[in-house]
C-alpha cells in the first residue's frame, strides 16, 4: 500500500558504499518505512553501519527537502513552514535545547566569550539556549532554509548563514564549539561533512554531535526518508575517528520530545600519528535486531496511519 504521495522511483535511487568502511556488501534488515515508501535499511558486513541503501541522489533529496519534507513532518514544525516562539514552547524545543547547553556548560565545552556554530540550526533555539546560558559568546547559524535563518537571527542573536562553503567565504574567527544536533543522519556524506570542518575549527575546538541511537529503536517510525544512517556508539566512534577526530565521550541521552539518543564530545586528533592509529572497524551488528523487529509489523502500522489519514480527510470533508 503506497500512501506517499512523493514519488521515489529507481531512476531517484542510487546504490552507495558505506560511507565508514567503503564496503559494498550489505544485509537486508527492513524493506519498508514510516511512510511505505519502499526504502530499503541494509546493515554494513564490513563495519556494522545501518544505513538506507539504496539512497536518494543528491537531487531527489534536495526536491524533497524543498518541496515535500513539510508534508511528511508536518508534527516536528510549524505546518505553515514559519517558526513562532510559540511553536518552540509547545514542542518543547526550548527546554530540549536548554538541556544541552546546560550539559555543555558543566563539562566545561561551553565558555565565555566562544565561537559557537550550529550546523542545521532550525529556527536557531539551540543557540539561543546557548546565549541564555554563556551571553558572551559569537553564536553563527547553518541553516539552508532562509525562513527559519532569518528568525534564527532575531531569536538567537546570531550570524547566519546558508551553508558551509557561505560561511567559509566570510572567513570567520577560528570556531570553538561546533553542534551539530540530530542533524548527522540526515547528510548523505557525514564523514566528509566532519573532516570539512577542521579548517574552521580552533586548536582546542569541541565538536558535539547528538544522533537517535540504533539500539533504542522500537517502532517502524524511526525507519524513514528523512534519516539516510542510523548509529550506535560504534559506529558513531569510527564516523568520528575516520574523520580525524578523537572521541573523548559517548553516551546514552534521553531527549525531550526525540527519540533515545547518544551524545558524543569529540575534538580534533593531534595529528597524523594518532589518525595512524585508528582502530579497524568492527562489526558488532549494533542495532540490526532492532530495526529487524521494527519491520516485522509493518502491515499493522501502516493500516493505522491510513486508519489516521482517512479519518483525517473525513474531518476535512465535513468542515
Amino acid at each position: 500500500m503506497q500512501t506517499s504521495s512523493w514519488n521515489l522511483d529507481r531512476s531517484r535511487l542510487e546504490q552507495v558504499p558505506c560511507p565508514l568502511c567503503q564496503g559494498v556488501n550489505f544485509e537486508r534488515l527492513a524493506a519498508t518505512d514510516r511512510y511505505n515508501m519502499g526504502l530499503v535499511t541494509v546493515g554494513c558486513l564490513g563495519c556494522g553501519l545501518v544505513m538506507t541503501n539504496p539512497q536518494p541522489t543528491a537531487d531527489a533529496l534536495d526536491d524533497f527537502y524543498s518541496n515535500h519534507y513539510r508534508h511528511f513532518y508536518s508534527d516536528f514544525g510549524p505546518r505553515d513552514g514559519i517558526p513562532t516562539e510559540a511553536h518552540i514552547r509547545a514542542c518543547r524545543i526550548d527546554r530540549r535545547c536548554a538541556v544541552t547547553a546546560e550539559f555543555l556548560v558543566t563539562r566545561g565545552e561551553l565558555l565565555s566569550d566562544m565561537v559557537v556554530l550550529d550546523i542545521g540550526a532550525a529556527e536557531g533555539s539551540m543557540l539561543k539556549a546557548v546565549g541564555d546560558h554563556v551571553p558572551s559568546t559569537r553564536r553563527i547559524a547553518i541553516e539552508p532554509n532562509p525562513t527559519f535563518g532569518r528568525f534564527a537571527m532575531a531569536h538567537a542573536d546570531c550570524e547566519w548563514h546558508a551553508s558551509l562553503d557561505n560561511l567559509r567565504t566570510s572567513q570567520p574567527p577560528p570556531i570553538d564549539l561546533v553542534i551539530i544536533n540530530h542533524v548527522l543522519e540526515h547528510l548523505k556524506h557525514p564523514v566528509q561533512v566532519l573532516e570539512s570542518l577542521k579548517p574552521l575549527l580552533s586548536p582546542t575546538a569541541r565538536v558535539y554531535i547528538e544522533v537517535p541511537d540504533v539500539l533504542e529503536y522500537r517502532k517502524l517510525t524511526v525507519l524513514h526518508i528523512a534519516h539516510l544512517y542510523h548509529f550506535g556508539a560504534d559506529t558513531l566512534a569510527h564516523l568520528a575517528t575516520n574523520a580525524g577526530f578523537d572521541v573523548r565521550l559517548i553516551e546514552k541521552h534521553a531527549p525531550a520530545k526525540h527519540p533515545r539518543s547518544l551524545r558524543c564530545v569529540v575534538s580534533v586528533s593531534a595529528g597524523a600519528a594518532a589518525s595512524a592509529d585508528q582502530p579497524t572497524a568492527v562489526n558488532c551488528r549494533a542495532g540490526w535486531d532492532a530495526v529487524t523487529a521494527c519491520a516485522r509489523h509493518a502491515w499493522f502500522a501502516h493500516g493505522k496511519r491510513w486508519l489516521r489519514s482517512a479519518a483525517g480527510r473525513s474531518r476535512s470533508a465535513g468542515g
